[in-house]
């Protein structure tokens, strides 16, 4: 907290001069071209992400070669955390390994990774209640119920823990004892669990776990400090642990009544978890996972309620559920293949698509609904050939949404079929005109005079990104990935993306997920408003946004589109 309190972000124009001589703070480079020069000659330069200011520059100074933002710690912020705080090290780490997105997070609030890593002390909340092993089992049990306490610690003179008596060891008491004077030491549980109370949280999670035991008792220095019990530990990570048990329910359910309950509380599950720091690519991950079990679960009821046999088919999502990118605002994007004869299919889409908007996933305001979207592979590769013939705005509209597709229930030949059709058919003039459309929006200006006040972060920060990559995937033939970032990695691993900018523009586009989902849990959609964001996330949006332009310039230079078509 004290880091984050005393950062400062200062913006530098081209030919400023940062510093002369001995400089009094860290900078780190966010953005632009910082030089360090000596007796006029260039010496250094810095980068993005880049760290200066904490040797000895003799003679020197340091000019920005172009306008330029760093973060700045001054030198005395530095000497008095590093002195108090160990956690600074993890502070400089992010800084070292240029993980910004990392640093951001380290600034504005704790990961889910951090709760796992706190103190398990920090979980004690009442003075402990203990005794010495020659107390009495009536004694104990007395001073237990005063104290409105489940165990009671056994200690020896010098405070160390030897034991704890908790109720189920008073139940093998009640069963096999002879005398409420018969002493504790014969029936505490010994040796005891305990951890020291500066020990990780996940620590005690993992002892609970494995040793099936209710309490830890925690020491200082070996000496009695409290207990925890696993109620106090599992309140904590309950979020992180309903999801799973929420998942086994959906697996079980025999209704739609029952899928919609559990949907709804998996929504407030999605909710805590985000509020709790778990990014972008976590929870988009467990959101695709649990929306394809519940497509799956409304599917087979709806068989079963038919009571008919089906022509074969396959039942695929696209866009963000079939990029496996859903987050809290999501709706319906389904279609069908089947194989020869529609019979009832047709029919039976429109009774799924109903069922799936009666159990929380609404119904597509564009009619992209399998109830309209229910052809034969035949006709599907007819559809495809006509959309990459004619490239009218309509038919490069269809490619841009029916061009990310994954199978979740039935024949997923059918739907590999498909894809080999489109792979055999793209040519130059269908990807020319999809990377036309790819350019056509351009993050805004949010900086200077002409900077807006308010975007759609979705609009003008993601989908570029993500429709940039699926013309370069569709070049590469690499249809069957369909996650923007595994096919960020791929193109990188083919060496369409080179290296270094494909982990830039994968940072960026996590930082944009990010932001979009907090705006989403808060109830504000996509619009994202400048002023409600931070000086640190409006340095970051700025950096982001000339990535994506810089993504843009490459795609224009790669299709020939600099002008248009």
């Amino acid at each position: 907290d004290e880091i984050a309190s005393k950062m400062d972000v200062e913006a530098y124009e081209e030919g400023e001069i940062i510093f002369s001589g001995k400089p009094k703070k860290l900078y780190v480079v966010f953005s632009g071209n910082v030089g360090l020069y000596s007796n006029g000659e260039l010496v250094e330069e810095f980068e993005r992400g880049d760290i200066f200011g904490l040797g000895v520059y003799e003679n020197a100074k340091a000019i920005a070669n172009s306008d330029a933002v760093c973060l700045t710690i001054k030198h005395e912020v530095i000497k008095k955390v590093s002195a108090t705080n160990k956690d600074f090290k993890l502070f400089f780490d992010k800084i070292l390994e240029k993980d910004l997105k990392g640093l951001i997070s380290l600034i504005e609030g704790e990961r889910v990774g951090e709760v796992l890593m706190k103190k398990i002390g920090d979980y004690v909340t009442k003075k402990p209640v203990f005794c010495d092993p020659y107390t009495t089992i009536r004694d104990a049990v007395v001073r237990m119920e005063l104290n409105g306490v489940g165990s009671i610690v056994v200690v020896r003179s010098d405070m160390s823990p030897v034991g704890i008596l908790t109720n189920r060891d008073i139940r093998k008491f009640v069963i096999h004892g002879e005398s409420k004077d018969e002493k504790v030491s014969a029936y505490m549980s010994s040796p005891v669990l305990s951890l020291e109370f500066d020990r990780p949280l996940f620590e005690a999670y993992q002892i609970f776990t494995s040793k099936r035991v209710n309490h830890i008792v925690v020491t200082r220095f070996g000496k009695l400090y409290g207990v925890v019990s696993v109620r106090d530990i599992m309140s904590e990570l309950e979020p992180y642990t309903s999801i799973s048990i929420l998942h086994r329910r959906l697996s079980k359910a025999t209704s739609l009544e029952e899928i919609k309950a559990i949907h709804e509380k998996v929504i407030e599950t999605i909710k805590a978890l985000a509020k709790r720091g778990l990014g972008f690519y976590e929870l988009s991950l467990l959101i695709s996972s649990f929306y394809d079990l519940l497509t799956e679960k409304v599917i087979e009821l709806t068989e079963k309620n038919l009571g008919k046999s089906l022509p074969s088919y396959v039942w695929v999502h696209m866009g963000s559920s079939s990029r496996k990118e859903q987050i809290l605002a999501t709706d319906q994007d389904n279609m069908i293949i089947y194989e020869n004869e529609a019979g009832e299919l047709r029919e039976f889409a429109k009774h799924i698509n109903e069922s799936l908007d009666f159990v929380g996933i609404p119904k597509c305001s564009g009619g992209y609904m399998a109830m309209n979207w229910c052809l034969s592979i035949d006709e599907w590769k007819e559809r495809f050939k006509e959309w990459m013939t004619k490239l009218t705005p309509e038919n490069i509209r269809f490619l841009t949404v029916f061009l990310d597709l994954r199978a979740i229930y039935g024949k997923t030949k059918l739907l590999e079929e498909l894809e080999e059709f489109i792979k055999n058919n793209v040519n130059a003039q269908v990807l020319r005109y999809l990377a036309n459309d790819a350019v056509a929006l351009e993050p805004p200006k949010i900086a200077g005079i002409r900077s807006v006040t308010e975007f759609d972060i979705k609009k003008f920060g993601i989908y570029p990104i993500v429709n940039g990559t699926r013309v370069l995937v569709l070049e590469s033939g690499i249809l069957e990935t369909t996650n923007t970032r595994d096919r960020i990695l791929k193109l990188m691993e083919l060496g369409v993306l080179q290296e270094s900018f494909g982990k830039t523009l994968l940072e960026g586009y996590e930082v944009l997920q990010n932001i979009r989902l907090k705006n989403q849990v808060e109830g504000k959609g996509n619009l994202i408003k400048l002023r409600e964001l931070s000086r640190v996330n409006q340095f970051v949006l700025r950096d982001i946004f000339r990535v994506i332009r810089d993504y843009l310039g490459l795609l224009k230079g790669r299709f020939f589109v600099e002008r248009g078509i």
